[in-house]
């Protein structure tokens, strides 16, 4: 043992390759105090200016370097029996000194930012420290504040619990990944570094990211977001943060400091996925632990309200993939080996067939010859010089070998048997100790004992010429002549016990039964009867499985058999208690099947549905619920889940008359968990709108509330929202679309509103269509633009104002003779068209059109319905209706001397008409966009201003389409002829016509305008300006306090005003 003076630094080379810094340590006491335990670690190749963090102590062969308590306890191989945890009773969060980090010291030749204080290192050399694993950047001086666990052990502190607090662990929830895609601008939280064009998933239900490279190593760590339960207490319940690290939306700020927390160079900061508060990583460990769902709590659902028995992401197949009869199939993982190509060219995606195992396969192997990324192994070679370094394909055990799944590590040439170890450690994020392992040959037989071990003596070099391949292929194994008992870690379940989990010493001959009794002993829990308990296996891979374990059965064996296929899977098994009298509820799988043939009896719904389970051999379901004869649609309830995901499978691939079948699982709020001051927000989102920008805006929403809130209008329509809702005394909706997508759901509503408990609620506007006319009259704005804050957004319609919108119906009676007329020329066509298809009447919310208008907007209509891919974005649009008034200038249109084929009368009284070719019929005082063709003039007392809640409609004249230019371009407005409330229109000849941008051509009849019963209660933006997120004092200081700054301003107006009056 060397004594160095305080602070002091020797540096000793041995053989040209090894440097190490030794540093003072004031006692043994104060080593211990710390938990750091010592292994046995071999040398390990070093730049010229690297250094090893926190080594002691060096002799000429062994080396010895200090490895956290914590990390011994938490690893995988505790699970194998030969770690040992120190200290069970205590938090095991407090025992390790830098989360698991590997953590060495680097020199950065490029600007390299701190992943915990997001400063930038600086300096020339040995900047900060790196981990070896995941990549987790630091500086020296923020090594003793890392909060941030490695993905090595991260794993295991997945399950929260605070003894201090009320507050109930949770257990591990499985991603909802989407479609393969490229995210630019967005980090991994595997391996932390940048995305950009490599092939990556992402959650959709939180901000995780993952390249397809790194998903086998995620942290099962996603929100839950139905999670109700009839036996927790609500006025003791604490609902609490869920903290997600980096990837932080624009302009964010820390809660806390109030000083700008989001970086785009590395991932770092925090935001919680509910309340949607960000702060430093050093900063967010102050706030308290308890939620509040932030500024828009009104709005959201909290999840503890929310009950779906099968989540609609289990029967997705995002990343597993459903075999025949609904039984899941896993898909082959990624490939994930790779060498240094050149940057991989961004591709257009193909649509994704879900819940189809062989199309998953093509697509992952279209992908993986795209996908290449550098894994933190390689990169770590090629910024270490190694030019003449040697790749290694490593395999976790033969499962990967049959499945091809394989990850590549550079390493040098001369390196050791013992260093390709640790490589092969590290890619597989597996901290342990090295001299436990070994590798071997890879073979296709499945005995171990024909494997060739490589020996200690050989070097990386040897293994490429002794097999006589460029990349040898080896398999990690571990030592199994150690192996006759081991550790096995016990987490309490939902119980409340003052550790998070602790360890059990077993056996080949260790069954459930002594392992329940040993788990509660040691959980302090000895009164409890061991009966009363089940042990339960999860294992946590893209999706949760869940097991219940026989008393008799002996978990060691089958370890160790799962170790020899997988060390990974070794890894993502856990154990936790259960008790079995708690009987929880069952809630029953409620799922929306549509699609159907409309206006039949409920029995023949419930027979269709039954036939088409019976044809398939599926389990029927326990009840019918509501029918909706008008959609033909009916909600079906499965007690039995299982069976409801059997069903699923069998429904979603069958037709009914030629038509798929929609299916769809609905959420069933619980009203008694909601505050009674809460209005929950109703969200329908129309993806289809606005050049597609529906699917952006769909992403966002789901993130910032509860995502069972949010429903696409593509899948169902507006009725499985409008079901879920019907039992709340009060709440609002939110529509993302266009005109058209606000009639759609205001019919549906108007269908099956009358039978919920709150039949009218208001309604708020999120314009993605092209018009957005009643979106603009509400003050929401003209059109989403990307990038627009939608967290603002939905804090206006928090202190949003309600105002009425006038509907009305409007009849069509055509001529009995234009009707035979109509039938003779479709006979002697042989067309299938009938005037059974012809419109007799409309609910008209914004206006109504005859002539040169509707004819645009006809023409519009056919082109679009020609050619629907062109029509992807709002200046599109509008470019085509610019065309196509500019072919009408000049010409003789059916429309000219339009007051010579119609005759008018308002409120019973004729009106004379001007020459015109077009006439509009206005509720609102928008149009086409955010015109006016209604006006204000001050002067005319003949007329009222244009409401849409006076009862009142407002006829236009419109000359041509040079006057529908004047009118846009606010030069002119349009002729002013009449206004009243009842409107009667006898037309002579075929029109064409349009209410609320749906245009036909109208056979010659009357047309009859009249006031609606039903009345829709809107939303109306407040002019009161909106604070930005996260800046304002209401998120920490107490209500009813006002600033001293804030008075002294409201003194200085006074005398300013006082001033200004004398």
């Amino acid at each position: 043992m060397l004594h160095l003076c305080p602070r002091q630094h020797v540096q000793i080379s041995m053989n040209d390759h090894l440097c190490a810094v030794f540093l003072y340590c004031k006692s043994h006491q104060h080593q211990e105090s710390n938990g750091v335990e010592y292994r046995q670690a071999t040398p390990r190749h070093h730049s010229p200016t690297e250094t090893s963090h926190s080594i002691t102590t060096i002799a000429e062969k062994q080396h010895w370097q200090p490895v956290p308590a914590a990390d011994m306890a938490t690893t995988a191989a505790g699970l194998f029996g030969h770690q040992v945890d120190l200290n069970p009773g205590k938090n095991s969060r407090n025992k390790s000194k830098h989360c698991g980090h590997s953590l060495y010291k680097k020199n950065f030749h490029r600007p390299t930012f701190c992943h915990h204080c997001t400063d930038m290192l600086w300096g020339l050399f040995g900047q900060g420290y790196i981990c070896e694993v995941c990549n987790f950047v630091t500086h020296e001086r923020c090594l003793d504040n890392i909060i941030t666990p490695c993905t090595t052990v991260a794993a295991d502190r997945v399950q929260v619990f605070i003894p201090s607090k009320n507050i109930t662990p949770e257990n591990p929830v499985a991603h909802t990944w989407s479609e393969p895609g490229h995210y630019r601008k967005k980090f991994c939280n595997v391996c932390r570094r940048k995305l950009d064009d490599s092939l990556a998933f992402r959650c959709e239900l939180c901000e995780y990211y993952a390249h397809a490279t790194c998903l086998d190593f995620v942290v099962s760590n996603c929100v839950k977001c139905a999670d109700y339960d009839a036996n927790r207490n609500l006025e003791k319940m604490k609902f609490t943060h869920h903290w997600r690290e980096g990837n932080l939306p624009a302009n964010s700020r820390c809660a806390l400091c109030k000083k700008s927390c989001v970086t785009s160079e590395c991932l770092a900061s925090m935001k919680c996925e509910w309340c949607w508060t960000t702060a430093h990583t050093g900063c967010y460990k102050s706030f308290s632990s308890e939620c509040n769902l932030g500024p828009i709590r009104d709005l959201t659902i909290p999840p503890y309200a929310v009950s779906m028995p099968v989540p609609n992401a289990t029967v997705r197949g995002d990343v597993t993939a459903k075999g025949q009869g609904g039984m899941p199939a896993k898909i082959p993982p990624r490939d994930t080996h790779v060498t240094p190509p050149p940057a991989c060219k961004r591709t257009q995606e193909e649509p994704a067939t879900r819940n189809t195992a062989m199309m998953m396969r093509t697509r992952f192997r279209r992908y993986q010859s795209i996908s290449s990324i550098d894994s933190p192994t390689e990169v770590k070679g090629k910024e270490d010089g190694s030019e003449d370094g040697q790749l290694l394909r490593i395999y976790d055990g033969m499962t990967s070998v049959r499945r091809k799944s394989s990850h590549t590590v550079s390493v040098a040439k001369d390196a050791s048997a013992v260093q390709v170890v640790e490589a092969a450690m590290r890619a597989l994020h597996i901290s342990d100790n090295p001299n436990l392992y070994y590798l071997a040959e890879t073979s296709e037989n499945e005995s171990e004992g024909q494997e060739r071990r490589i020996g200690d003596t050989e070097h990386a070099g040897q293994l490429s010429k002794q097999l006589g391949v460029k990349i040898p292929s080896l398999i990690l194994r571990y030592q199994e002549t150690k192996a006759k008992k081991g550790l096995i870690k016990v987490y309490p379940g939902l119980m409340k016990v003052p550790v998070e989990y602790v360890t059990v010493s077993i056996t080949s001959y260790i069954s459930v039964k002594e392992i329940i009794e040993m788990a509660l002993h040691k959980f302090g829990l000895e009164d409890e009867d061991p009966d009363m308990f089940s042990l339960v296996e999860l294992v946590i891979e893209h999706d949760i499985h869940e097991r219940e374990m026989d008393r008799d059965e002996c978990p060691w064996p089958q370890l160790i058999k799962a170790r020899r296929n997988s060390l990974l899977q070794m890894r993502q098994t856990r154990y936790q208690l259960k008790r079995t009298d708690e009987k929880k509820p069952i809630n029953a799988a409620q799922m929306f099947v549509g699609n159907l043939p409309i206006n039949l009896s409920e029995f023949k719904y419930k027979y269709i549905i039954k036939h088409l389970l019976e044809e398939a051999g599926c389990p029927l379901f326990t009840s019918v619920g509501k029918v909706y004869v008008q959609y033909g649609a009916a909600i079906v309830a499965f007690e039995d889940h299982d069976a409801a995901i059997t069903a699923y499978h069998v429904l979603k691939d069958a037709t009914y008359e030629e038509k798929p079948v929609t299916l769809l699982f609905i959420p069933e709020i619980h009203i008694d968990c909601l505050r009674p001051e809460a209005t929950p927000l109703l969200l329908f989102i129309n993806v289809k709108s606005g050049g597609c920008q529906g699917i952006e805006v769909f992403d966002i929403l789901s993130k910032m509330v509860n995502p069972y809130q949010v429903f696409n209008l593509c899948q169902g329509g507006p009725l499985p929202g409008l079901h879920a809702f019907s039992q709340l005394p009060e709440y609002r909706i939110l529509i993302c679309g266009g005109d058209g997508t606000v009639g759609w759901v205001l019919q549906c509503l108007d269908d099956v509103g009358q039978e919920s408990v709150c039949s009218n609620p208001a309604i708020a506007i999120l314009p993605l269509g092209t018009g957005n006319d009643l979106s603009r009259v509400l003050k929401w704005g003209g059109g989403y633009q990307q990038g627009d804050e939608l967290f603002s957004f939905l804090q206006a319609i928090v202190d949003s104002e309600e105002v009425k919108l006038d509907r009305w119906t409007v009849i069509f009676e055509t001529d009995q003779s234009k009707l035979i007329e109509c039938d003779n020329k479709s006979n002697s066509s042989n067309s299938s068209s009938g005037n059974e298809d012809m419109p007799n009447m409309f609910v008209m919310n914004n206006y109504f059109s005859i002539g040169i208008d509707a004819d645009l907007c006809l023409g519009f209509h056919m082109a679009r319905e020609e050619k629907p891919e062109k029509f992807n974005s709002r200046l599109h649009n509008k470019g085509v209706y610019f065309r196509l008034g500019m072919r009408k200038l000049g010409r003789r249109t059916s429309c000219k001397e339009l007051q010579k084929e119609l005759r008018v009368e308002v409120d019973g009284k004729p009106i004379e008409i001007p020459s015109i070719e077009g006439m509009l019929i206005l509720n609102i005082s928008s149009w086409g966009g955010g015109a006016d063709p209604w006006g204000v003039d001050s002067q005319d007392t003949t007329f009222k201003k244009c409401r849409h809640d006076d009862g009142l409609l407002e006829l236009v004249g419109l000359t041509g389409v040079v006057h529908l230019g004047q009118i846009q371009s606010g030069l002119r407005t349009g002729i002013r002829l009449a206004q009243g409330a009842n409107i009667r229109i006898w037309l002579n000849t075929d029109m064409p016509v349009q209410v609320d941008g749906e245009p036909w051509m109208q056979l010659a009849g009357q047309v009859v305008v009249c006031r609606s019963a039903l009345q829709a209660t809107m939303l109306k933006k407040s002019k009161l300006k909106i604070k930005r997120r996260n800046t304002e004092p209401a998120l920490n200081s107490n209500d009813g306090q006002t600033s001293p700054r804030r008075e002294q301003a409201k003194l200085v107006a006074m005398k300013s005003d006082e001033g200004g009056q004398v």
